[in-house]
C-alpha cells in the first residue's frame, strides 16, 4: 500500500529526476511511511535523506530511508511494502529523519556538519556513515574536546551509534 499521494507525490518527483536512483517505492508499512530506492551505480541512504530533506516540508518527511539492491515484489511484480518494512530494519545503512533537538545535539551537529561537509546531520547519525575517517575523527574530536570541555578519545567516537550517543556522553561529562 503506498503512502497517500498528497504526501508522497513531491518524494516522487525528487526521486524519479534523482541522477542516482534506479527504482524507488514509497510505502506506509507497520505504521510507518519508508523510502526504499535501488541505485543505478551508488548512493548511501543519507544523501538520498539529504536530497529529500531539503526539498519536502518537515510534516511530509518520511520516518525512514533505505537503500535495497532491489526492490522486493510479487509475482505481479507489484511492490511488498511488508518486506520493505522488513528489510529497512536489518540494513545497517538505514536512516531517519530525527533532526538534533538537545543545545548539546544541535551545537555538536554544527561540528558534525563543518567537519564532515554534510548539508545536513540527524540525531540518529553515525559518524562513519556520514563519510567520517580517521583525519576527520581527529579534526571531530579536537574541535567537540575544545568546544564542550570534555576529553572524548577515538575509540570513544568510534564505539557511539550516533550522534545523539556523543551528546550524551558530553552531557554527562560536563
Amino acid at each position: 500500500m503506498s503512502t497517500s499521494s498528497t504526501e508522497s507525490e513531491v518524494i516522487e518527483s525528487l526521486l524519479g529526476q534523482h541522477p542516482d536512483v534506479a527504482e524507488f517505492a514509497v510505502v506506509r508499512a507497520r505504521a510507518r511511511r519508508i523510502v526504499a530506492v535501488t541505485p543505478r551505480l551508488y548512493c548511501t541512504a543519507v544523501d538520498i535523506r539529504d536530497d529529500i530533506w531539503e526539498s519536502v516540508p518537515a510534516e511530509q518527511l518520511p520516518d525512514l530511508v533505505v537503500v535495497l539492491p532491489k526492490l522486493p515484489r510479487d509475482a505481479e511484480s507489484r511492490v511488498l511494502p511488508d518486506q520493505i518494512a522488513h528489510e529497512a530494519v536489518d540494513e545497517p545503512g538505514a536512516c531517519g529523519f530525527h533532526p538534533p533537538r538537545t543545545p548539546t545535539e544541535v551545537e555538536l551537529a554544527g561540528i558534525w556538519r563543518e567537519i564532515l561537509g554534510r548539508r545536513r546531520v540527524a540525531a540518529d547519525d553515525n559518524f562513519l556513515d556520514l563519510g567520517g575517517d580517521s583525519m576527520t575523527a581527529t579534526l571531530l574530536l579536537d574541535s567537540t574536546n575544545e568546544r564542550f570541555g570534555v576529553a572524548l578519545s577515538f575509540d570513544e567516537l568510534l564505539s557511539m551509534p550516533s550522534l545523539r550517543a556523543v551528546a550524551e556522553a558530553i552531557d554527562q561529562r560536563r
